[in-house]
């Protein structure tokens, strides 16, 4: 049993790190069937389009010439497979978020049974997971648009207060309401702290994803100082589905940390607000009937 103390972020992300590090086979292999299809795709018809507009604007720049039908309607076609493949990934995303929430509270005493366990686990509460999320950005991004003026505190201070909603529909089979009012009520009196926590996994993600889209880039750089126009030629494709490869993968990897991270969040909180440490140890000394 994992130590359930109030707790500092470094610790609470590192309880996060080590139930991943645990379970990562089972957990990758929920990745790989929900999430790194739809990134794949989504990758390729990014590199695609963004690749094919820089080098449509070194040939207006260099020829002045229009470009042809079947190049506008390949950037067009590689538009739309792109975000055709963004909705499916965030449903992708959803499921393995389901998935690892239900499976994280055992993952607690043990590893992951298997991957096909985890998998299975994410359908009980996937349909209730999914409102909670759609409810909860449409809600941010009311309090994003209200908040104009202020920088969007409002959608930050949201952001903070429903974080958790997601983690307790899942974890505590609660509805849409409840999950919301007892996010709320964790989180408050730790905005703060949640909104510290919340940057912190996000950077660490992004960072992640960076280093592991690092060689495409490099390359990208490296070719740029070597000829400035560089960025603006046609680039092969194989090389373009390399770049589409190792963002689908980037994507991917990290995902299953993600849920960990916010379910560890959500343990973290309990403890300080319910002390939820005492109970789990009263539970643990007190003889079995």
């Amino acid at each position: 049993m994992r130590d359930v103390r109030p707790r500092n972020i470094g610790a609470v992300i590192d309880d996060a790190l080590a139930m991943y590090r645990g379970s990562y086979k089972q957990l990758l292999f929920v990745s790989a069937i929900f999430v790194f299809p739809a990134a794949l795709i989504a990758g390729l018809g990014q590199d695609f389009y963004l690749r094919g507009f820089t080098e449509l604007i070194g040939s207006s720049v260099n020829t002045a010439a229009e470009p042809s039908a079947a190049f506008v309607n390949t950037m067009m076609i590689s538009y739309m497979v792109m975000g055709m493949a963004a909705q499916v990934l965030a449903l992708g995303r959803a499921y393995l978020d389901s998935s690892v929430l239900r499976a994280a509270p055992g993952m607690l005493y043990a590893p992951a049974e298997s991957g096909k366990s985890v998998l299975k686990g994410g359908l009980a509460r996937f349909g209730w997971y999914l409102l909670v999320v759609i409810v909860v950005e449409l809600i941010i991004g009311a309090a994003a648009v209200a908040s104009f003026f202020v920088l969007g505190a409002g959608a930050i201070a949201a952001w903070a207060a429903f974080s958790l909603a997601g983690v307790i529909c899942v974890v505590e089979d609660a509805n849409l309401v409840v999950a919301i009012q007892r996010s709320m009520a964790l989180v408050k009196g730790s905005y703060w702290r949640v909104i510290g926590y919340l940057l912190l996994v996000s950077a660490l993600t992004a960072a992640f994803e960076g280093a592991i889209g690092s060689p495409a880039i490099i390359r990208q750089l490296v070719a740029s100082l070597q000829n400035p126009e560089a960025v603006f030629q046609p680039l092969s494709v194989p090389w373009k589905v390399f770049e589409g490869l190792t963002l689908g993968i980037a994507i991917a990897l990290p995902a299953p940390f993600i849920p960990l991270a916010m379910f560890s969040l959500y343990l973290d909180l309990r403890a300080r607000k319910e002390g939820m440490d005492i109970i789990v140890r009263a539970r643990e000394l007190t003889p079995s009937a």
